[in-house]
């Protein structure tokens, strides 16, 4: 297998990019987002719901997974999770209808766009999650600049004078972006943006979880562990549409796809050489399944190549599962160096760990957060930056008084973190740092706090923001796997 090529300035400048339009906003603006309780009043709305729900016998598991119970905010009746319903979402976001209708053309079998017996796959990820990722991402609708001033005049209408909105001139109102997009059916070409949300009816759901399920299945893609990422990203839809023509459920960009082009070819047999049930559905629907990695359209203006409806979602979920196993292997490469002859002081993460007393930790847990920070910085810049980290934890421990010593913690690897308002508006370096630092009473950076200090990068805090969300609100470990990016 060739080794891949994507530049690490190239998959930073995308991941970024749309963390900053997608996974910030939802985690930024939780009333919008919807899923983050954003006053001590819809705090005790939660913790009352929840109540509700455990009354009614659905803090069982098995009833929580199966069935489509949520103690969310929205889109529920009575504690369960709906579909929308067409006639409400309006034409304006009914416009994959004819998309759906020509997959249905080329599957006639119905094994993406029927409904299934989902019970059967509600261990590896339940429907519901997706439900929940897709009617939480982002907004419904794009709003004008006449409309977002309307709201905050309207707003103000019951607002106490404290939290009132400044009213601006219209012109320096902006209209929200675009991130969604269009495509024809089978097409290749460039998408049309466009600024609503797709109705996320049964059908829909149905089409991109059956899909997800299968190709996890096929290809071996924990679906549990991807959940957070793609709820970060594109919120499971098929048509999210980035800042830097990253299109699709996976956000594929030309770097990224140049890396599925280098890979491809060596695991295009999982799927044509398999006797699953998964990778022989996956085989029957036209066009899912390039012949070869030539087939494959990397270019911005051949973005719908990952778009369009049909053969996607089923196309770019596969390039995502051997965008996942190109990656992992590389991350895990960076992460087992020995040795690199640019550094004359080089030590292993394995010599550090064991140096601040680590070297029982559960290093699974941390190349498994190596590979979610992967996914945004390189493959080996990662394992680089949690050298670094560890080299400076080891030596502030020599530092710290005996009345308060400052070991490394297993604790300190969580992505637990969140800057605050002040934090997030320091200039990265040692005053961010030190701002860090000094709340906490001039405690040591974790990792989390050290990445966002030093290398300004957020990504994986709000990876781990996004799986939070979906435990609080779905039941922890249904959409996620055990303590992700935890220790």
């Amino acid at each position: 297998m060739k080794t891949s090529s994507t530049s690490f300035w190239a998959t930073t400048v995308f991941c970024c990019l749309t963390f900053l339009v997608f996974g910030w906003y939802s985690i930024e603006n939780p009333s919008v987002s919807r899923g983050i309780a954003s006053s001590p009043e819809e705090a005790v709305i939660n913790q009352f719901t929840t109540l509700q729900l455990r009354m009614r016998g659905f803090d069982d598991p098995v009833k929580s997974k199966d069935g489509m119970t949520c103690s969310c905010q929205f889109g529920t009746d009575n504690g369960v999770l709906k579909f929308e319903d067409p006639e409400a979402c309006g034409p304006e976001r009914n416009y994959l209808e004819s998309s759906l209708k020509a997959m249905k053309t080329i599957d006639p079998q119905g094994y993406y766009t029927a409904g299934r017996d989902y019970s059967k796959t509600a261990e590896i990820l339940p429907r519901k999650c997706a439900l929940f990722i897709m009617r939480r991402f982002w907004k419904d609708r794009a709003r004008t600049p006449q409309e977002r001033l309307n709201e905050d005049i309207e707003f103000n209408r019951t607002a106490p004078p404290d939290k009132q909105r400044e009213i601006k001139d219209i012109s320096e109102y902006k209209p929200d972006p675009h991130l969604y997009s269009k495509c024809a059916p089978n097409s290749s070409g460039t998408p049309e943006r466009y600024g609503h949300k797709a109705c996320v009816t049964e059908p829909y759901v149905n089409l991109v979880y059956n899909s997800l399920i299968d190709v996890a299945d096929c290809l071996g893609v924990p679906a549990k562990f991807i959940a957070p990422k793609l709820s970060n990203e594109s919120g499971l839809h098929l048509n999210a549409f980035g800042l830097v023509n990253d299109g699709g459920i996976g956000q594929f960009t030309k770097q990224a796809l140049d890396d599925v082009v280098q890979n491809y070819d060596n695991f295009k047999g999982r799927i044509t050489n398999s006797d699953k049930a998964s990778c022989k559905r996956l085989r029957s629907i036209p066009g899912a399944v390039p012949k070869n990695s030539k087939d494959i359209m990397t270019a911005d203006a051949n973005r719908c190549h990952s778009i369009s409806v049909p053969p996607n979602p089923l196309r770019s979920l596969i390039y995502y599962g051997v965008f996942y196993h190109a990656t992992k292997r590389n991350s895990d490469n960076a992460y087992a160096r020995k040795t690199d002859s640019k550094i004359d002081d080089f030590k292993s993460t394995e010599t550090l760990l064991k140096e601040a007393g680590l070297s029982g930790i559960d290093q699974d847990k941390i190349r498994e957060m190596m590979f979610v920070m992967a996914y945004n910085a390189g493959p080996a810049r990662p394992s680089s930056i949690l050298r670094e980290w560890l080299k400076k934890r080891i030596e502030e421990a020599k530092l710290c008084p005996a009345a308060r010593p400052c070991p490394v913690k297993a604790a300190d690897f969580n992505m637990n973190y969140w800057p605050t308002k002040p934090q997030m508006q320091a200039k990265y370096g040692n005053a961010r740092a030190k701002l860090i630092s000094d709340s906490k009473n001039g405690a040591p950076l974790t990792l989390a706090e050290y990445i966002f200090a030093y290398k300004d990068n957020l990504y994986i805090a709000a990876v781990r923001a996004q799986a939070r969300v979906l435990d609080q609100q779905l039941g922890e470990g249904t959409c996620t796997q055990p303590k992700f990016l935890e220790m």
